[in-house]
């Protein structure tokens, strides 16, 4: 089975710097940590949305570039999109897009921007199957 190719598009006010892990323990409580991966103390549901795209037969390469623009244009135009990912699998003629949102009203918020119609209508032509699933982030 061949690797599958993933494209993570990053908004630059998103990173957040991790301390180095050169073998040391941290002496850092664990409520550091947290506040450092989740730097907002606000508690939502996140609402994770799967998208799998199918393009028409020689619009693949046309799909990508909008799917990777959409993800760019999400994670800096959308305060609480956060994360957008697009990938694209080797063996199968097919785009996954892997999207967090702070909860379902981000989401719905994220339906009705001008960006988002733009790309739906932009892509439309060029895709012969679209899935959508929808749930709420489970974590361990």
């Amino acid at each position: 089975m061949a690797p599958t190719t993933i494209s993570s598009v990053t908004s630059t006010r998103r990173r957040v710097s991790a301390p180095s892990c050169r073998h040391q323990r941290s002496s850092a409580p664990l409520s550091s940590v947290t506040a450092l991966i989740h730097p907002r103390q606000e508690t939502f549901t996140v609402h994770a949305v799967i998208v799998s795209f199918t393009p028409q037969q020689g619009c693949a390469d046309r799909l990508e570039a909008l799917l990777l623009r959409q993800a760019s244009d999400s994670l800096e135009k959308e305060r609480h999109c956060q994360r957008f990912d697009v990938v694209r699998l080797r063996n199968e003629n097919t785009f996954v897009l892997y999207e967090l949102y702070r909860d379902q009203d981000a989401f719905r918020w994220h339906l009705d921007t001008d960006h988002f119609h733009a790309f739906d209508q932009k892509s439309a032509p060029l895709v012969a199957e679209k899935k959508v699933l929808q749930g709420d982030l489970r974590q361990a």
